[in-house]
């Protein structure tokens, strides 16, 4: 197992240029930009994730036993992976490729979706590479509304789900540092005050576990994704042989450039070891990198921006120390359709750090930090609404 998340650690320092990538540019009807959609092309055709064009689009979609689901104007499509037959309404249809998935994401093939869907879903606009959305949830119930005027920003993107993972849980115990302190434990205690606090300020607030239990990495993005999350933090705390290391580190998803990131990643990684399917891991290729990564990418600048935030005002709130921003492949960021981050709290080897993380005030402080980048980001990505 440790060969082998070296091996795919050594894989991810590599540059990538083995498959071409891009995005689509989504508009609504009435031409305004609603985000973009990322696409992988293999040969002459381009695949998409289902997830984030539903997303951007306000369908809904679902996943049981195997089939995914997506509801669009006027149509309900289930998918299977690597199945080419595809149920809409009640009758099938078979594509000329079938699906394929990536860490709990199903990507299918943009001429055959545009095939599928009745002609007020979307049109394709190829040749500038833009998506209009000709018909949305929204715009649907403005027009059955009997109201003369509808204020500018009826439509308008809003921030409204934060996705909060506690890292670690169950027979995962994480760190364990002074005091017999568990990460585990610490995680959970920290995402429920925040989780708490983002309520108290209007957002909705999930946590990829409630209690002390194992999730497997790639179930948290995962489950992210089906809960339409805008935001995803993984909060985590370090541990080292050497006591005086200290500090706050955040990361974000993104091929490792130091030593230290790709350190980081092993530790966080090796918890693959605790899972009962790790066959799924050993296919993080170059190739399947990308693939895996796609639905990610495209949020790259807000996730290290917002990792910058979260560590400004962590370092601000708490008086710990800042070891910086960083980026390493870490598997819980993977295929995360929305600016993601992994925050390492503090050190429990360290005396001062593990004094404060396990005090009532401390645990506080570090989640009304993490809190404050959130609005801040909220703000700043409401008002640009480019997603």
């Amino acid at each position: 197992m440790k060969n082998r998340i070296w091996i795919t650690l050594f894989l991810l320092v590599l540059p990538i240029k083995c498959l071409c990538a891009g995005s689509y540019v989504l508009t609504t009807a009435s031409g305004d930009t609603i985000g973009r959609l990322p696409f992988m092309e293999r040969g002459d055709e381009q695949l998409i994730p289902l997830a984030v064009l539903a997303s951007k689009a306000e369908w809904t979609t679902e996943t049981s036993s195997g089939v995914f689901t997506m509801t669009a104007p006027n149509a309900k499509v289930d998918f299977r992976r690597g199945n080419s037959f595809v149920k809409v309404n009640d009758a099938y249809r078979q594509l000329s490729l079938a699906p394929e998935e990536w860490d709990g994401s199903l990507w299918v093939y943009l001429s055959g979706l545009s095939e599928l869907l009745p002609s007020e879903c979307f049109n394709l606009m190829d040749s500038i590479q833009t998506i209009v959305i000709l018909r949305m949830p929204a715009e649907a119930k403005l027009a059955d509304t009997s109201a003369t005027t509808v204020e500018s920003d009826t439509l308008a993107w809003r921030l409204k789900t934060v996705i909060i993972d506690p890292g670690h849980g169950g027979k995962d115990p994480g760190a364990v540092g002074l005091h017999r302190i568990e990460e585990k434990i610490l995680t959970l205690d920290i995402a429920k005050r925040l989780a708490d606090q983002l309520r108290a300020s209007g957002l909705a607030a999930e946590l990829t576990r409630q209690s002390d239990r194992f999730v497997p990495l790639s179930e948290r993005t995962s489950f992210a994704n089906a809960q339409r999350g805008d935001l995803f933090v993984s909060i985590h705390v370090n541990s080292s042989r050497d006591t005086s290391s200290k500090g706050i580190e955040t990361y974000f998803l993104k091929p490792a450039r130091t030593q230290r990131a790709v350190d980081a990643a092993m530790r966080e990684n090796s918890v693959v070891e605790f899972e009962d399917q790790t066959a799924d891991y050993k296919e993080l290729t170059d190739q399947n990198y990308i693939l895996m990564t796609m639905a990610t990418s495209q949020y790259m600048k807000d996730s290290e921006k917002w990792a910058a935030l979260s560590l400004e005002h962590a370092k601000r709130k708490t008086g710990l120390t800042a070891r910086g921003v960083d980026q390493a492949g870490f598997y819980v960021l993977i295929g995360a359709s929305m600016p993601a981050i992994l925050f390492e709290c503090g050190f429990l080897s360290n005396p001062g750090d593990a004094a404060l993380l396990s005090s009532e005030v401390g645990k506080q402080k570090v989640a009304e930090a993490l809190g404050e980048s959130i609005l801040l980001m909220k703000s700043e990505l409401e008002a640009s609404a480019i997603r």
